[in-house]
C-alpha cells in the first residue's frame, strides 16, 4: 500500500491590497509612491473637476501618474476608495458644523455677518459635485442632510432671536438654506455675488 505524503493547506487567498503590498515589500523594491491621503485628495480632487463617473481606478491612475499597483497597495477595490472618500468629506463637514456651532453663540449680528461670509467662501466646486454623488452614496447623502438641517436650524433661532414668530422665522430661514444650495449650483451660469451682495439679499430676508 502506497501511502500519499500529507498535502500541504493551500495558503488562504490574500486580497490585491495584500498582494501589492508584498511585492513592494521585496528587498530593493520600491514602496507605493502615494500615501493613502495622497489617494483619497487625488480621488476628491478628480470627482470635483469631472464628476463621479470619473472615479474610477485606470482614470485615478491616469490623473495622479501612477500604476494599478500602487492603488491596491492602500485599497482592495475602488468601492473602498469611495467609502474612505465618503468619510473624508463627512469629516470636512464636520468642520463646518463645528464653526456653525461657533456661529450660535455670537451676538445676532455678528452671527448673520459670519453666515454670510461662509455662505461666500466655502468651496462651491467640490459641495456641488458632493451633492450630485451623495444620490448614489447613502453616508454622503446623510452627511450632506445633518449639514443643511444644522444650518437651518441655526439661522431659524436667529431670526426667533431678532422677533420673528416661529412661521416667519421658518419660512425665512428655509428660503436661506434653498438660496445657499441654490448659489452653489448656479455659479456655473449665473453671475456670482460679491459678499456684500449676499449681506443685502440677507437683509431683505431679515426685514420685518
Amino acid at each position: 500500500m502506497t501511502i500519499e505524503p500529507p498535502r500541504t493547506p493551500a495558503a488562504p487567498r490574500k486580497s490585491k491590497k495584500a498582494e501589492a503590498q508584498q511585492r513592494g515589500a521585496k528587498p530593493g523594491g520600491r514602496g507605493p509612491r502615494l500615501s493613502y491621503d495622497d489617494w483619497i485628495d487625488g480621488a476628491l480632487t478628480l470627482l470635483a473637476q469631472e464628476g463621479p463617473t470619473a472615479v474610477r481606478i485606470p482614470r485615478l491612475c491616469e490623473a495622479l501618474g501612477v500604476t494599478k499597483g500602487s492603488f491596491y497597495w492602500h485599497f482592495d477595490d475602488i468601492g473602498q476608495l469611495e467609502n474612505a472618500m465618503a468619510d473624508r468629506w463627512s469629516a470636512n463637514q464636520a468642520v463646518v458644523i463645528a464653526n456653525v456651532a461657533t456661529v450660535e453663540s455670537m451676538p445676532i449680528e455678528q452671527r448673520l455677518e459670519a453666515m454670510a461670509t461662509m455662505l461666500v467662501e466655502r468651496d462651491w466646486l467640490v459641495e456641488a459635485t458632493v451633492r450630485e454623488w451623495s444620490r448614489t452614496h447613502p453616508s454622503v447623502e446623510t452627511a450632506v442632510r445633518e449639514l443643511d438641517k444644522r444650518i437651518f436650524d441655526t439661522i431659524r433661532t436667529a431670526l426667533s432671536e431678532l422677533g420673528f414668530d416661529p412661521e416667519a422665522a421658518r419660512l425665512r430661514a428655509g428660503a436661506m438654506v434653498y438660496l445657499g444650495i441654490g448659489f452653489i449650483h448656479g455659479r456655473g451660469s449665473l453671475p456670482i455675488p460679491a459678499q456684500n451682495e449676499v449681506r443685502a439679499v440677507l437683509s431683505l430676508l431679515l426685514t420685518q
